[in-house]
C-alpha cells in the first residue's frame, strides 16, 4: 500500500494548501473578468441580495436566463490563460433561487476545453461548488471561462448570482496540528494529547507536532472524535489520508457521521512503531452533505488494549485516476485503484511505476516495483491482512 514517492509528493505539498489563484471576486464593485451573457443577461457586478457566512462580499455577479433558449451561459474573457497545472480545483460561490438543476462551469479555448457539471440541491442561499478541472492540467490556452446554470432546459428565466471564482490544489488539510488543533479532538474513553513532538520521523512524516491517543485498557470502542461544525465537502475531495504512528500491529476504523446515515472505513496496521499512510475511501458519499465529524477507533474491538497512538495530516484528496472504478475488496494490490494490502516489511523499498513492457499478459499501466536493498542479505516484501484469509 506504500509508494514511497507518491507518499512524499502528497505530505509536502499540503504546506502550500491554502495557494490559490483568484480569477473573479467583483470587489469595488469591479469585474476582473470581461464577462458577456449569451442566451441570456450579464447584469453585471450588483450588490449582494443575501449575505451570509458562506458570501459576506459586498458585490456579486448577476446573470438572468432568458426562457426561449435551453442553454443560457455567462462567458468571460480571462486577462491570461488559466493554469490548471497545479490549482485544478475551482471553485465558485453561488446564490440560485430554486434547487434541483445543474450548473456548468468550464474553461475553453487554445482548442482544448475541461467542464464538469455540478447539481444545485439547495435554493435562496449561498453555496459554494467545486470542479475538479484536473483532466485540463496540461492545456496551456484556456482563456474563456463559462458557467450555465440550468443548461439544456428551456422556460428557464431565473436570475442567479456567482461570486469568488478561485483556483485551489486538489487537496483539504483538516488537521496537520502545526499550528495548534485545526480539529477540536475530544478522547472519549481515552486519552487525547496535542500537538505533541513527532515521536519518529521518516519519510512519510516528517512534521514537527502531531496527535497523541492513548486507549485506556477498559472499553472495546474507545475512541477519538472531532466536530468541525461544518459539513466536509465530499463532492470531489472524499479520498481521506491519515498518517499513523501505532505501538502495536492493529487495525484503524475512521468513521464520518453527522445529521444523517454514517459512513465508516476499516484498514489495517500491520507495522508498529512507524509512520505509514493509510488510506480511507469515501466516495461513496459524495453527493451526502451532511457529514461533520469524523471518528477514530484504534484497535476496534479489543478491550484490553492500552497502546499509545500517534496520528497526523488528516488530507483529503480526490479520487483521480480511479474515478468511476468500481472496486475490488479481494484484489490484494493491483498498483492502481485496488490497493488494499498492508506492508510490513520491505515498503519503503517498493514504488509504483509505469508497465515497463505491457503484453497480453499484463496490460495494466502501472506495476509495482520492489529495490532489492543491497544491505540486506534476506530482504522480503511482507503483507500482513490481519484477518484469516479465505483460502476455500
Amino acid at each position: 500500500m506504500k509508494n514511497v514517492l507518491l507518499l512524499l509528493f502528497l505530505f509536502t505539498s499540503w504546506a502550500g494548501v491554502h495557494a490559490q489563484i483568484s480569477y473573479e471576486d467583483f470587489e469595488d464593485g469591479q469585474a476582473d473578468i470581461s464577462w458577456i451573457g449569451l442566451n441570456g443577461v450579464y447584469n453585471g457586478v450588483v450588490t449582494n441580495p443575501a449575505p451570509d457566512a458562506v458570501n459576506a462580499s459586498e458585490f456579486v455577479g448577476s446573470y438572468t436566463n432568458v426562457e426561449t433558449f435551453d442553454f443560457c451561459f455567462a462567458l468571460g474573457t480571462l486577462t491570461s490563460p488559466a493554469d490548471l497545472s497545479k490549482f485544478s480545483l475551482i471553485k465558485m460561490k453561488v446564490w440560485s433561487p430554486i434547487a434541483g438543476i445543474q450548473l456548468l462551469f468550464k474553461f475553453e479555448g487554445g482548442g482544448n476545453q475541461v467542464e464538469m457539471f455540478r447539481n444545485i440541491l439547495v435554493a435562496n442561499q449561498w453555496v459554494e461548488y467545486s470542479f475538479d478541472l484536473g483532466a485540463g492540467a496540461s492545456y496551456t490556452g484556456l482563456d474563456k471561462v463559462l458557467v450555465s446554470f440550468n443548461p439544456f432546459v428551456l422556460g428557464s428565466f431565473d436570475t442567479f448570482y456567482f461570486d469568488d471564482i478561485v483556483g485551489v490544489e486538489p487537496v483539504e488539510a483538516y488537521e496537520t496540528f502545526e499550528n495548534g488543533n485545526a480539529l477540536p479532538w475530544v478522547g472519549a474513553d481515552g486519552v487525547f494529547t496535542g500537538p505533541v513532538a513527532n515521536p519518529d520521523s521518516n519519510s512519510v512524516n516528517g512534521s514537527d507536532f502531531v496527535g497523541q491517543y492513548v486507549k485506556s485498557g477498559l472499553h472495546s470502542y474507545s475512541l477519538l472524535i472531532a466536530d468541525r461544525g461544518t459539513p466536509f465537502d465530499m463532492s470531489i475531495l472524499n479520498q481521506f489520508h491519515l498518517n499513523i504512528h501505532a505501538g502495536a500491529p492493529t487495525q484503524i476504523l475512521m468513521k464520518l457521521e453527522g445529521a444523517g446515515p454514517a459512513i465508516e472505513r476499516t484498514k489495517n496496521i500491520g507495522l508498529a512503531d512507524e509512520w505509514q499512510d493509510y488510506v480511507f475511501d469515501f466516495s461513496e458519499a459524495k453527493d451526502w452533505t451532511h457529514l461533520s465529524k469524523v471518528i477514530l477507533f484504534f484497535d476496534p474491538g479489543v478491550e484490553t488494549s492500552a497502546d499509545t497512538y500517534y496520528f497526523d495530516n488528516l488530507l483529503a484528496f480526490p479520487q483521480g485516476v480511479c474515478k468511476g472504478v468500481t472496486l475490488d475488496p479481494n484484489m490484494i494490490d493491483d498498483f492502481e485503484c485496488n490497493r488494499n494490502a498492508t506492508y510490513v516489511n520491505g515498503w519503503d523499498s517498493l514504488s509504483v511505476v509505469n508497465n515497463p513492457l505491457p503484453n497480453s499478459v499484463n496490460s495494466s499501466a502501472k506495476v509495482g516495483r520492489y529495490g532489492d536493498p543491497s544491505t540486506e542479505q534476506w530482504s522480503t516484501l511482507l503483507l500482513d491482512n490481519q484477518n484469516p484469509i479465505d483460502l476455500s
